[in-house]
């Protein structure tokens, strides 16, 4: 398992991507992105090599995923993977965990978002600074 901060991905996509994704995204900066396909190579008797064999994929690709190393992600390649490995959810290559209380909020908020269709004060505050900022008037 490959854990990486959210932050840090966020620090090397900075000059892919417009601010408003960056600082929507960085709410989540201190959670980690979990790469589970080296333990489920693992589990299962299998080298990259051979997962790169059973997908069609160089062995170099399959090493970025497997380490994150990959600016974004290919969704024919995942599907891919999840294919030849023969997994059946997403959540099995990989994971997004928040740290407990901001898991505990973001629960909360959206169970109160589905229930009332009232979107959260926080999702107020965003969408409001991410309108300002496309007009210029941040």
């Amino acid at each position: 398992m490959k854990k990486i901060k959210v932050k840090d991905i966020l620090g090397h996509s900075h000059s892919l991507m417009n601010d408003m994704v960056i600082n929507t995204a960085s709410q989540l900066e201190n959670a980690y992105v979990i790469i589970k396909l080296d333990d489920l190579l693992k589990e299962r008797g299998i080298t990259q090599k051979d997962l790169a064999f059973l997908t069609g994929m160089r062995v170099g690709t399959i090493s970025e995923i497997a380490n994150g190393k990959g600016i974004s992600w290919n969704k024919a390649q995942l599907i891919s993977i999840m294919s030849a490995l023969k997994l059946t959810n997403f959540s099995q290559l990989y994971e997004i965990r928040l740290e407990p209380t901001q898991h505990e909020e973001y629960e909360i908020e959206s169970s109160q978002w589905i229930a009332t269709k009232e979107m959260p004060n926080s999702v107020k505050d965003m969408y409001r600074e991410n309108l300002l900022k496309s007009r210029g008037l941040d």
